[in-house]
């Protein structure tokens, strides 16, 4: 085979794979067009990862579709009827409290502003100084890391990354109750009256808390082509939602030293309604989150196999003490439930990253077959299928030239601009919680 065969052999490859930078390969069974013979050949299969760390091209397709299917929930489109642009809809931006002092970036945009500027010279107990005189840049790598290791609660941090989906679906609970009461009704009169539809998206700010972005929507019983009542407006979703943040607490164990917690929301937290120009910067954002990953530590993008000691080699102190922390307490007996050694990888949190109700819109999966329908209508394929089972034969490309290849195209896809919100809906990134 020539080289020129070679390369173009390679660019079928990739595009084959959509570009995918660690493609699944598969052997399976094809019925011949026309002739209705069986025969066997390779296939490759995009790997579909959500994260850009690992696949830009598959990520951006994940990123894509996310955005479609939190925007046609705000504004209808994918199956949801335009109506539902009309239903009061909130964008809430919750946080984890604190559990010890860390570097960031100050909010105001002074020059001179520093990060945690303090009159005193005072010291922590361990004899580190509670005040950082540094303005600390964005790519600043001490940005989220502990002032003192010592005194920042790693066990509390790595509990309550655990325990943020339960507390999450306390709040929705809490939620419907609040606005039920301003109409006068009881939960069981609530769900013939009016529902609530939401879709969020976990963030890790770079102390390794867990951060949720969330839509939540007000609907009739009946979803989004049902308006809710004309006494659930905008202002009393907001109110119902703020009650519930506020009110929301689960128990959780403390670990090492032995009791119960109170689990909450931290105070830096927003609610705000949307507007109708507000829908595709909210989608935006969202999407954008969808497809991070909790660290950008190579050694952490899966779970952990035996001792973490291995894949912490290059990471920091801050993020090797959390996944410590996760794996210390996993094999306690109280803590069993929270399968915390499973979910080291991500400082405890074991939910998913983007989630919604069922009512929101459209789903991934519908998304996904639709765009693999209107590839096959563009190639004039026929709609026969793989027949027989698959064998899995590995992961990467056939060919070393494709590897090459798809690898120079994952860096350009992953440094190429992308489109984002000119004004971010969500609170200002810098603050004492130290994204």
């Amino acid at each position: 085979m020539t080289s020129g065969d070679r390369r173009r052999t390679a660019a079928d490859e990739v595009a084959g794979a959509a570009c995918c930078r660690r493609p699944v390969r598969l052997w399976g069974t094809t019925v011949e067009p026309g002739t209705g013979e069986l025969g066997g050949r390779r296939f490759l299969v995009a790997c579909k990862d959500r994260r850009a760390l690992l696949c830009p091209a598959c990520a951006q397709r994940y990123q894509a579709d996310a955005f479609h299917l939190v925007v046609s929930g705000l504004r209808g489109g994918k199956g949801v009827p335009a109506s539902v642009a009309g239903h009061p809809a909130c964008f809430l931006t919750l946080t984890a409290p604190s559990f010890g002092p860390v570097h960031s970036r100050p909010a105001t945009e002074k020059k001179d502003a520093v990060c945690r500027p303090r009159r005193d010279a005072s010291r922590c107990a361990h004899g580190v100084a509670r005040s950082c005189k540094v303005r600390h840049e964005p790519g600043d790598p001490r940005l989220g890391t502990a002032l003192c290791a010592r005194c920042f609660d790693y066990e509390g941090a790595v509990v309550w990354n655990a325990r943020v989906s339960l507390l999450w679906q306390r709040t929705s609970v809490l939620m419907r109750r609040a606005v039920a009461a301003v109409g006068g009704l009881t939960a069981r009169q609530q769900a013939e009256v009016f529902r609530f539809s939401y879709v969020k998206v976990v963030e890790f700010q770079r102390r390794g808390l867990v951060h949720l972005h969330v839509v939540v929507r007000a609907d009739g019983p009946e979803g989004s082509g049902d308006p809710p009542p004309a006494w659930l407006d905008g202002p009393t979703l907001l109110a119902g939602v703020e009650e519930a943040v506020a009110r929301a607490n689960v128990p959780a164990p403390l670990g090492e030293s032995g009791g119960t917690a109170v689990v909450r929301w931290g105070e830096e937290r927003t609610a705000r309604l949307l507007a109708d120009d507000d829908h595709d910067a909210v989608a935006s954002y969202l999407a954008k989150y969808a497809v991070k990953a909790a660290t950008e530590e190579p050694g952490l993008v899966h779970r952990l196999d035996g001792d973490p000691g291995r894949a912490l080699r290059r990471a920091d102190p801050h993020t090797a003490a959390l996944v410590e922390a996760a794996w210390r307490l996993g094999v306690r007996p109280e803590l069993s439930s929270l399968r915390l050694r499973a979910h080291a990888h991500t400082f405890g949190y074991g939910g998913h990253f983007a989630t919604k109700s069922r009512l929101w819109s459209t789903t991934f999966g519908a998304l996904r077959a639709a765009r693999a329908r209107h590839a096959r209508e563009a190639a004039g394929a026929s709609d026969d299928f793989l027949e027989g089972s698959f064998s899995y034969l590995g992961r990467g490309y056939f060919s070393p030239e494709a590897d090459g290849l798809a690898e120079v195209l994952a860096e350009a896809i992953a440094t190429r601009p992308r489109r984002v919100p000119a004004t971010s809906p969500s609170p200002s990134s810098r603050g004492p919680y130290g994204r």
